[in-house]
């Protein structure tokens, strides 16, 4: 039976299942996310050796692809914007196709480096878009859910990658590794191909009967003239304007987006993702191919705790898993590193990454993409989400560019405790400027940062 509060779409499906399956294809984006940011975790084993590289140029051919990820950041919100969502997701898959093909022909480092800039690229717009499209097709009730899939899409892109990396780690085949990920891009074109515009971003550009028509197709017939109307009602209010976000009330909604993303990445995750293989054999498995065995392992814990983020996310809320996710992340990094500090190598160390995968699925994980999409005008929001989503991979890259030479400078066990001691600082920023957004349209959320303009409590 329908949802009392959705009506069924023209297409057949009821509006849930209309509404599932846009974000579970959109989510696809996610995937190739996660799938390409996590397949040089397994691949950088063999291909250090193909292109005899030193640490230092095995640093920049991993990190290469977060300067991609930040040009793609930078650049896709400006593209969104003008060009719609849909379209810029859609070409994004063809890229993603092309540019994996790229990287596992290459012939050497300049190539490779090459390649996974681009691919860096793809992702950052991949990034920033997915859950911006998601969370405008989405009613407010089941937003959190539905943006989640994206970060469970990630997930599931994460834990795919390290198992081609494990089936293919025996014939030390590196380029198929890359090369793999054309299949997930393929579907991601075909899928966009079949899905509506975002009905916010066609209301934006003055088309208001196909924006109503695809909220109407989104089974959302019942609700469309009260959801076109708040839309056009903040619309009038905005100037569209970037330095928009820099007046009072929205200023505080910039600070909350770029500190939050930046939290999400200096709190350890990438070291993890990126380097698990390293971490695990230093912490005494016995080869490469077990090392990246465990790695799968991390990966699928990944999945399942994303997956019940998912039914937490718009139950408990945004804040308490943020403040919960701190704090386990927070314990699980100072146990790592005191496992390490006395020599408790092994199973110790993968039980405490392990345990701090859980925690950051089920708040840093899902629960900034979902927020980055939620508190930013509706006529600016992609280019509002392009800042967030820079300074994501700035930081992203800064960590992982720098992990390796930290081991070398500070020890293992002082690394991890700095990646606790940071988990603590989000804690406290988590408590005293993030807002509660669960249940609440885009529009009152925006509406409630317009009002702001005296601190964030009155957001929440």
């Amino acid at each position: 039976m329908p949802s009392p509060t959705l009506s069924r779409p023209r297409s057949g499906l009821s509006p849930k299942a209309m509404v599932l399956l846009t974000a579970a294809t959109a989510a696809l984006g996610g995937l190739l996310f996660g799938y390409d940011t996590a397949v040089i975790s397994g691949a950088q084993l063999f291909f250090k050796s193909t292109f005899q590289l030193s640490n230092a140029q095995l640093e920049m051919a991993v990190g290469v692809v977060l300067l991609g990820a930040m040009t793609g950041a930078a650049l896709g919100g400006w593209l969104t914007d003008k060009l719609g969502r849909r379209s810029v997701l859609l070409v994004t898959g063809v890229c993603f196709g092309v540019f994996s093909l790229w990287t596992g022909l290459a012939t050497g480092l300049g190539t490779f480096v090459t390649a996974r800039f681009f691919v860096g690229g793809c992702i950052g717009i991949a990034s920033m878009l997915t859950p911006l499209y998601i969370a405008e097709m989405s009613p407010a009730r089941i937003r959190g859910a539905l943006v989640s899939l994206n970060q469970l899409a990630i997930t599931v892109g994460i834990v795919v990658a390290y198992g081609v990396d494990y089936a293919l780690a025996g014939q030390r085949d590196w380029r198929m590794m890359f090369i793999s990920a054309v299949i997930p891009a393929i579907v991601l074109v075909v899928g966009m191909i079949f899905l509506p515009e975002s009905p916010r971003w066609l209301a934006k550009k003055g088309r208001r009967e196909e924006a109503f028509e695809n909220f109407k197709r989104l089974g959302r017939e019942s609700e469309a003239e009260q959801e076109m109307a708040d839309v056009e009602r903040v619309l009038r209010e905005e100037t569209g304007k970037f330095r928009e976000l820099f007046s009072s009330g929205f200023r505080i909604a910039v600070w909350i987006g770029v500190g939050l993303a930046v939290f999400q990445q200096i709190t350890g995750i990438n070291t993890i993702i990126y380097y698990a293989p390293t971490i695990l054999r230093d912490a005494g498995f016995s080869s490469a191919r077990v090392a990246i065995l465990g790695t799968v392992g991390i990966g699928t814990v990944n999945v399942l705790a994303t997956i019940l983020s998912i039914f937490l996310i718009d139950r408990l809320g945004r804040k308490p898993l943020l403040i919960i996710g701190c704090a386990g992340q927070a314990a699980m990094l100072g146990y790592v590193g005191y496992a390490f500090s006395q020599n408790q190598h092994g199973l110790a160390v993968f039980a405490g990454v392990l345990l701090y995968i859980v925690f950051f699925a089920i708040s840093l994980g899902p629960v900034v993409w979902l927020m980055l999409s939620e508190i930013y005008p509706t006529k600016i929001r992609g280019s509002a989400m392009s800042l967030a989503t820079f300074a994501n991979w700035f930081a992203n890259w800064v960590v992982t560019v720098s992990f390796l030479s930290l081991l070398d400078h500070l020890g293992t066990v002082h690394t991890f405790w700095l990646f606790a001691i940071l988990s603590l600082l989000a804690i406290l920023f988590c408590i005293w400027l993030v807002p509660e957004t669960k249940g609440r349209s885009l529009e009152e959320i925006e509406e409630s940062f317009r009002r702001l303009g005296h601190g964030p409590a009155q957001a929440s």
